[in-house]
């Protein structure tokens, strides 16, 4: 397996992806995908030229990151290329002062929380979304 930090992915690649781990909602523009994770620190798994992982987040290099998403194929998954993205990415982000990840996936919360991560009701933290808007001309 090779862990490489990359600057994009195809959208085959992407529509690969996110199809096959079920994160439709990504395919509903996957050029508007592409463009985000073009501006995302993105760290790929490989299986020779196949893309059978990620870990994608924002950051500002100093103080916090955001993972958005650890995707890995169905087959690959229960062996450690998940554990070794996290850990890859951590070790990256190794001078940032905090790492928040926001899950409703209960897999990936239980992931996340051997990795060490502390649920946001344990850490004195509140989550707050705002959904999408669509843009609205202020005059």
């Amino acid at each position: 397996m090779n862990y490489t930090f990359e600057s994009a992915l195809t959208i085959h690649e992407i529509k690969a992806l996110y199809g096959a781990v079920g994160m439709t909602h990504y395919l509903k523009d996957a050029a508007e995908t592409a463009r985000g994770i073009a501006n995302s620190t993105l760290l790929t798994a490989r299986d020779g030229d196949k893309l059978v992982g990620l870990i994608r987040g924002v950051s500002d290099m100093h103080t916090i990151v955001f993972i958005q998403d650890l995707l890995v194929l169905p087959d690959y998954q229960h062996q450690g290329i998940g554990r070794e993205l996290l850990s890859e990415f951590d070790d990256y982000f190794k001078q940032g002062d905090r790492i928040v990840v926001v899950t409703d996936n209960a897999a990936l919360s239980a992931f996340y929380t051997a990795a060490g991560f502390i649920p946001g009701d344990q850490s004195q933290a509140t989550t707050f979304v705002r959904p999408r808007r669509l843009l609205e001309p202020k005059y």
